[in-house]
This record gives C-alpha cells, structure tokens and sequence, in this order.
C-alpha cells in the first residue's frame, strides 16, 4: 500500500505490504470501487483470487481469501482482473493448467467472478490474452493476444449465451497486439502493436453477428472504422484510458518512452485520424540514477481519473511513476527532465523523488 497523498521528498510513502497465504506471484489487480476491495490473481500451476479489504487503514486480506478458481484453470503468467461496476463483476484472463478442466471448449480465455457472491460465472474460450480491456457498457472484451491472427483480435461478449468468443477483423489490426485499453463513453479502442504504432479502432454502432460462427463484430460506418498510429516509441506497449479526458496512456515495454493519445470526446459515426493527436515523452532516470525501464508482460500501467495523473512500474518493481498526464500534453519535452536534488525519504537515493516537470517516483518495498 502507497500514500500517493504525500510528498515522497518528505513522508516516506509505504504504508504496509501485504502477504499472500499461498505460493504464486500476483499478477493483476482491480479496484471495486463498490465495496472498497481489490482483487488480486495469481496462479500458472493453479489460480487464486485474493480479496483486500481497504476500508480499513492499514488493509487486510478478507477471511475468505484465498479463492481457488474452478478446476483446470489459473490466471497464468500475464493473468490480469478487471472490475465490470454494472454487471458488479470481475473479468478475468485464464489458461488451461493442465489440471483437468471441466469447461465445455478448455480453460483458456474469460471467466466471470461474482464479487458479492463470490461466485464464478460464465465462461468464454478464447486465445490467452497478453492482455485484455473491459468495455462496462458493452459487455464485451477486447484482448490483445499473441495468439490472434494479424488482422483479428477476439473480443468475448459477456452479453450472449456464447462459450467462444467473436471476433474482430480489421486491416489496421495488423502487427503484435500486445496492449488494450477502451473508452467505454465512445466505444473506441486502442491496441498496442508493439512496434512504434497503435491502431485506433471505432466500435460504436457496431453489430454482433451470432449467425457466424465464431460469432462477429462487425463495425459500424465504412469499414475499416480504424485508423494506425505511428511514430511512437518503439515499443510501445501497455495502455490505459481515462474516460473523462478521452485520452490514452501508453507505456513501453522496457523502455522509458510515454505517450498521451487524444481520442474523440464524443461517440462518432466514422473515425477521423486527423482527431487523433499525440505527445510523446520519457521517463527520466531513476533516483538513484538508473534508466528507467518499464514493466513488461503483464504491464503495469494506470490511470488515476479523478486526477489525471499516469501510473507506471519499473521492470524491477522497484518504483512506482506517476505522470502528470496535462503536462505530457502540453509541454512532453520538459517529462524527460533530470530529477531535483535532494533524497526520496527512507531511501538512499541520490536525488529527490521529483524533477518539478510532472514526474514523481514512489519507492516500493523494500528499495532501502
């Protein structure tokens, strides 16, 4: 747990860590906002979900915790959960671990975790998600997989009675996806190709064929309804989008590069790729000195939309970033400056925790 609230240069952020009961690193969390919990996966051999419950301070696992998922089935290396407030469910990514699945079509692809009942729901196969974003108003996944063909991405509908998912063909959906993330206001996406371009892909008034098997998305306007954006940092890979803002946030992986894409403010009939903009920035080295390089698969990367402000992980999980997402907008240049002077409290670091441009490093357990 990290107070984001205090100055690092001055409070030493880390409020506690918590521990699992059981082997398995964590690969995804999500925040239920209803209930004040976040929900934790972990698992390749065998998969669990951990409940925290925040409305204390400091937080605790829930006496449930942990979870075991059905049989056959674990998050697996990339395993991420997102929380769906409508449907008050979590989506998440599985793998068939070997262990004797007893789903109709494997244990590969999407479960549905009642949070209230804590209950597993429905599940859709589909290829393993590298991975994955959650349109709430949809129902519908949009994955990013190395498994999809390069011109495809499934896209699970949690709306139909279906075990497999559908699928979405477009051009531009060319190259590997590696990150998604979904305005669910407008009904547009982002995915990652993780070679200095994205594609930005417009599903609203779009249609599902359940005629066609596996089932389709078929977009609405002139297809393709997309639009790649390129001449961004060459690997360019996780992504996150603030719904207020209509922005998207994308991380590279293992590089300090950011970006900040302005999307539509407003649901559109055709996508115009003179809309969508960006400002492209890095991460400056680390306080004590070293490149800063983003975490890989799974990607650790945020949105805080209440304030507007970038979260990303270092690939040895040992800093937190926080970007301040208007600066990366108006001034992307001035992201990449050198930190202060100074010393990040409670740490040995050789420079302050900030560079006053919109960059703020958060030391995680146990940096010393």
């Amino acid at each position: 747990m990290i107070d984001l609230a205090v100055d690092p240069d001055v409070t030493d952020p880390r409020k506690t860590t918590l521990v699992l009961s059981h082997p398995n690193n964590p690969t995804g969390a999500a925040f239920d906002n209803d209930d004040n919990l976040v929900l934790v996966v972990s698992g390749s051999s065998s998969g669990f979900i951990d409940i925290i419950d925040i409305s204390v301070d400091p937080p605790v696992l829930t006496a449930d915790s942990p979870i075991p998922m059905p049989v056959g089935m674990a998050p697996g290396f990339t395993g991420q959960v997102l929380y769906d407030p409508i449907g008050k469910k979590a989506i998440i990514n599985t793998l068939d671990d070997g262990a004797g699945c007893t789903q109709p079509n494997g244990c590969t692809g999407f479960v549905a975790f009642d949070v209230p009942t804590r209950v597993f729901g429905q599940f859709i196969s589909a290829n393993y998600a590298e991975t994955f974003a959650f349109n709430s108003a949809t129902n519908q996944v949009w994955d990013a997989s190395d498994s999809d063909p390069g011109n495809q991405i499934n896209m699970p509908d949690f709306s139909l009675a279906n075990t497999a998912a559908c699928v979405l063909t477009d051009p531009n959906l060319a190259g590997d996806h590696d990150g998604a993330s979904v305005d669910f206001t407008t009904n547009i996406g982002v995915i990652s190709q993780e070679n200095g371009s994205a594609t930005v892909v417009n599903l609203n008034g779009s249609t599902v064929d359940t005629v066609a098997v596996p089932c389709a998305i078929n977009e609405g306007g002139t297809p393709p309804n997309s639009a790649v954006v390129s001449g961004l940092p060459g690997s360019t890979a996780g992504s996150a989008v603030n719904p207020v803002t209509h922005q998207a946030f994308l991380i590279e992986d293992g590089s300090p590069g950011i970006t900040l894409l302005t999307l539509p403010t407003a649901p559109v009939v055709q996508l115009d790729p003179t809309t969508l903009v960006t400002s492209i920035g890095a991460i400056p080295p680390n306080p004590f000195g070293g490149t800063f390089r983003t975490q890989g698969d799974p990607y650790a990367v945020a949105i805080d939309v209440c304030h507007n402000k970038g979260y990303a992980v270092d690939s040895s999980s040992t800093w937190l970033v926080q970007t301040d997402l208007p600066t990366l907008q108006t001034t992307p240049a001035s992201i990449a400056t050198a930190l202060l002077a100074g010393q990040c409290t409670g740490t040995t670091s050789t420079t302050s925790c900030k560079n006053g441009a919109g960059i703020i490093y958060f030391a995680l357990p146990p940096v010393p």
